[in-house]
């Protein structure tokens, strides 16, 4: 007999229904009025609210006015996980916040969304379950003139909705001959002869055209309807951009709130585990070849019918007068030679991350979670690219908990296997660069790789995120001889499927029951099939034990990103009498936050004002010459500094001041009393 599946199903698995995460926002709130603020930023397409639970306490700026960070979780839909690390922060930030936090809530303002994608959150305790990402609008998706005609069934009536599978010699698809309840494509080079057809959902073709389940009743997928990278012709993310009531509520909210200048979502990716790649196409040319326009082919010495990559045009411009004298970089160059839209996240806000995935790798072995697992990218027209592309914020995406990676293998005498293809596949880029120089450089030569692409150079594209081991090993697939040196085996899975086999034997341990048996269904016409697979939550919703201490890990993260934001601060004031009531003011601010004012993609969107130095007038004070506010468009974390000077006229008795702003990293204001010579 099969056990029950233990991933959480009702409340009392430890995970919160909507109606759930409302209670409890609307009970801190009123337990809490000197810390907690509860707002709703709109309404979802099914009528409930999107909430959102301010946390600050008082302090020497309007919470809207602080450095401030945004927390959502479940934008996705089926990501419930996140939902309770949300909750679990809010948690700790109330209880926390007579005593180790007190400061931080002064001096920092949090706005945290549990549930962003109300309408599917309760998927997980749903019968049949199934994972949900689209709201309650009624969306044609296979836009034949009816909408909702064709979703998925529950055909083996285990009250989920798993996969099917349907014996077609032409389907492409086999059962594993190792693990048969997985089933993998075929594949000629290992003697794999498909035998099946696979379907995604578990269902019947209920409107008889021939496809399965295209047209379900859910409606626009909320965390693919924001405008970056928006996947249009993709059915599910809507017809167009901020057409879901959540994403357009969600977009006026922050609008609202410039003040936040970083934005951790809980969601399906995690770009700590693996930094963001690039969304492809757009403005960034990064390591593509492509041809230079014929004008400035022609003023560079450059072949307009040639492809070159950037670092090719860069050698050439670098050292040319123009570029000298204006200062040109090589991001500048490559944003001028492309067309379209960011895809690729600059490489200062990189090293960012970077940063803060040693410290979020640190956390995870501490608690004894797996720091190596593999971590998805998020998606065009997702919520966490729309943030740092066009808001402007630091963002990143989290997705809280996964099946750990298996232990790699050793040979019979102890050692680990020798490097090949399969196992570059599965590196992470931290695993790939602890390598060394030394030993990458030899598997390059094993496998004869052109010798101008030397190990420094990859590893340096490696480190930059302009390729990930994964991305390496597929084109030395396509390489003549398909990259078979390196202690390579064609009977050996890709890293695909021995990811898909590591997750089935870590629920056999752990979550037994969660992996539902092929079983034999008919479908309407007479067709006999099988349904079975994974359940949809098995990789997201763990029992509450396992999930736990991952919860404890991201609370601390957020609350450590809080603490790096950048702060404004006015560190001098100077003030000398220059006789006949006209005085010189000098004044100094500075960033005392580890990270910047605002990211480098911010300037290169206009998504943020620039900190701006500011010498207050009237009051018996008047500017005798110059402008009253001085500018900086980014001031880095710690050593970023912005001085002014100004020469003014002041009464007897009146006060000089000079006030530093900035949307997302806060203010300060100091003032020198002319009657007393002193300054405050």
């Amino acid at each position: 007999m099969i056990a029950a599946p233990l991933v959480a199903a009702t409340p009392g698995d430890g995970y919160h229904r909507r109606s759930e995460v409302e209670t409890m926002l609307a009970g801190w709130a009123e337990a809490h009025p000197q810390l907690a603020t509860l707002e709703t930023a709109g309404t979802s397409a099914g009528g409930h609210p999107l909430q959102v639970l301010r946390l600050a306490a008082d302090g020497p700026l309007a919470p809207d006015r602080r450095p401030g960070i945004f927390v959502g979780a479940n934008a996705a839909g089926y990501h419930n996980a996140g939902t309770e690390a949300a909750l679990h922060l809010i948690e700790t930030v109330l209880d926390g916040a007579g005593g180790e936090l007190a400061e931080l809530l002064r001096e920092r303002v949090l706005y945290v969304a549990p549930v962003l994608n109300p309408d599917a959150h309760d998927a997980l305790f749903g019968s049949p379950r199934m994972r949900r990402s689209g709201n309650a609008q009624r969306l044609d998706q296979d836009r034949d003139g009816v909408a909702d005609e064709d979703g998925a069934d529950d055909l083996d009536g285990d009250g989920r909705i798993t996969q099917l599978r349907i014996v077609d010699p032409a389907g492409g698809w086999l059962p594993h001959p190792d693990e048969p309840r997985l089933m993998v494509r075929a594949d000629a080079a290992r003697g794999w002869v498909g035998s099946h057809r696979l379907i995604e959902l578990e269902g019947d073709d209920d409107d008889g055209d021939g496809d399965f389940n295209e047209d379900d009743a859910t409606g626009v997928a909320v965390d693919r309807n924001f405008p970056h990278a928006f996947p249009f012709p993709a059915p599910e993310a809507g017809p167009f951009p901020m057409y879901a009531p959540e994403s357009h509520a969600l977009a006026e909210f922050l609008f609202a709130h410039p003040n936040v200048a970083l934005a951790v979502i809980y969601g399906p990716a995690n770009n700590l585990l693996e930094l963001p790649r690039s969304l492809g196409g757009g403005g960034d040319l990064g390591t593509q070849t492509f041809k230079v326009p014929e004008q400035a082919a022609e003023f560079l010495g450059l072949d307009p019918e040639q492809e070159y990559t950037i670092d090719e045009v860069w050698e050439v411009v670098k050292d040319l007068p123009f570029a000298r004298q204006n200062n040109v970089t090589k991001e500048q160059l490559a944003q001028f030679l492309g067309a379209g839209a960011a895809t690729k996240v600059d490489d200062d806000d990189l090293k960012a991350l970077e940063d803060l995935a040693e410290d979020y790798k640190t956390r995870l072995d501490e608690a004894g979670l797996s720091k190596d697992r593999p971590g998805q990218q998020y998606r065009g027209g997702g919520l966490t690219p729309w943030l740092y592309y066009q808001y402007g914020a630091l963002a990143l995406e989290l997705d809280v908990w996964g099946v750990p990676k298996a232990a790699k293998k050793k040979d019979d005498d102890g050692e680990e296997k020798p490097l090949s293809v399969e196992s570059l596949a599965e590196m992470s880029a931290e695993d790939f660069l602890a390598l060394g120089e030394e030993k990458i450089d030899a598997f390059m030569k094993e496998l004869g790789v052109p010798p101008q692409m030397t190990a420094a150079m990859i590893m340096q594209r490696v480190e930059s995120g302009q390729v990930t081991p994964k991305q390496m090993a597929e084109m030395i697939k396509r390489m003549p001889g398909g990259g078979g040196g390196g202690g390579g085996d064609k009977d050996e899975d890709d890293a695909a499927t021995k990811r898909r086999r590591e997750v089935l034997a870590w629920l056999d341990e752990h979550a037994p029951g969660s992996v539902a048996p092929w079983t034999a269904v008919t479908l309407k016409d007479g067709t006999r099939a099988e349904a079975g697979g994974l359940d949809p939550f098995a990789e997201l919703a763990p029992p509450r034990a396992v999930l736990e201490p991952a919860l404890a890990v991201h609370t601390a993260t957020v609350l450590d990103l809080a603490r790096r934001m950048a702060r404004l601060r006015i560190v001098d004031l100077r003030v000398s009498g220059l006789g006949g009531g006209v005085y010189r003011v000098e004044a100094t601010a500075r960033n005392d936050g580890e990270l910047a004012t605002h990211t480098k993609m911010a300037v290169r969107a206009r998504a943020r004002l620039p900190v701006r130095l500011e010498l207050e007038t009237g009051g018996g004070v008047s500017l005798v010459t110059g402008y009253p506010a001085v500018v900086g468009e980014r001031l880095e974390g710690r050593t970023g500094i912005l001085q002014g000077s100004w020469l003014v006229r002041a009464e007897p008795g009146a006060t000089i001041a000079v006030t530093v702003t900035s949307e997302t990293a806060g203010g300060d204001r100091r003032t020198y009393d002319v009657s007393k010579g002193a300054s405050r």
